[in-house]
């Protein structure tokens, strides 16, 4: 795949649009706090990427003397190939609620936001969860990547043991001291992802991680380098260092967090009291992701039987990983 750099996120694809349907859509999976408005897309209709990843050390430079013939030295590249993966829903709405005089709101309208903000809170789920185990028809999380990095290319060095009440968040234990030792872990985190400043990185941590931050911000003498910005929407966007910071958020369900409190210290599911942070370092050098073209929201009228009104919400895309250090996750984290 050739990759230029015009990899644009959802938000500029939606900017740059004509569309009021693909701004809105966007919009709306943006206030959702949606991880597809973070990965920057190329739109390139194709069902499978090819792409080469550097998992080995690199070439050995030779130093010579003059009129000395070159070295021929070369680095061993590994290829790989990823998948699109398909969103598809309808939202049918019978005429007559269209028509009703009395509606206090768009049906439809109301009926496709609904589904659009599951989109969001899935895709966050899938973004960090998923395995071809739980369901292979959408893309892999980067906990499997992780966990499998011979598999998915990934750095197995990239999943950083926090140390638990070293660096505990635990409300009893949060201290001045081991709000020290975390950020000094989430900086481990940021040298794991070739960004030692968080150039280009975005963190994901549920809510508790999040508050338990501000506290231990509060702590340290400073913000310790926390600090907010805007987006370009207007709203507050925190961040440590260059890295942005986001609540990954909960499951469709509404109350179910994507990234769990209860994780074990060696951060498998159970029902202990640790969690995680993930980072990912994102470009079309690092982690970036294609599409056959942006969240298409269309409205397809009347359909053949005269009583139902159809709108199409579809998407199809996947994600390119070339760097082996583009992800990383933080875990171990006590937080109860």
């Amino acid at each position: 795949m050739t990759v230029s750099s015009s990899a644009l996120s959802m938000l500029e694809w939606a900017n740059l649009s004509n569309a009021p349907l693909v701004k809105a859509v966007t919009y709306s999976l943006r206030k959702a706090g949606s991880i597809m408005t973070d990965v920057p897309f190329v739109n390139s209709a194709t069902l499978l990427q090819n792409g080469v990843r550097f998992t080995g050390g690199l070439p050995t430079v030779d130093w010579v003397k003059l009129n000395a013939e070159p070295t021929v030295v070369k680095s061993t590249a590994q290829p790989y190939q990823e998948q699109a993966y398909i969103i598809r829903n309808a939202v049918d709405v019978d005429k007559n609620y269209v028509m009703d005089k009395n509606q206090i709101v768009d049906p439809r309208g109301f009926q496709a936001e609904a589904v659009v903000r599951s989109i969001a809170y899935d895709f966050n789920d899938k973004f960090i969860n998923n395995d071809h185990t739980v369901d292979e028809d959408a893309i892999v999380g980067i906990k499997a990547r992780l966990d499998n990095p011979t598999v998915y290319g990934a750095l197995a060095a990239n999943k950083i043991d926090a140390g638990g009440a070293t660096a505990s968040l635990k409300p009893a234990s949060l201290t001045a001291g081991t709000f020290s030792k975390f950020m000094e872990k989430l900086d481990e985190l940021f040298w794991a992802l070739n960004a030692v400043d968080g150039e280009g990185v975005v963190l994901y941590m549920n809510d508790t991680v999040m508050r338990r931050i501000n506290t231990g911000a509060r702590l340290a003498s400073g913000a310790g380098g926390f600090s907010q910005a805007q987006d370009q929407y207007g709203r507050t966007v925190s961040m440590y260092r260059s890295a942005v910071i986001r609540d990954v958020g909960v499951k469709s369900d509404q109350s179910t967090r994507i990234i769990l409190n209860t994780e074990t210290n060696a951060g498998a599911a159970g029902s202990s009291t640790f969690t995680s942070v993930y980072g990912v370092r994102y470009g079309i050098d690092a982690m970036f992701g294609w599409q056959f073209e942006p969240l298409n929201v269309q409205d397809l009228g009347l359909q053949n039987n005269g009583v139902t009104y159809r709108t199409l919400i579809d998407w199809t895309g996947g994600l390119m990983m070339p760097d082996i250090r583009a992800i990383g996750r933080l875990y171990d984290i006590e937080i109860a």
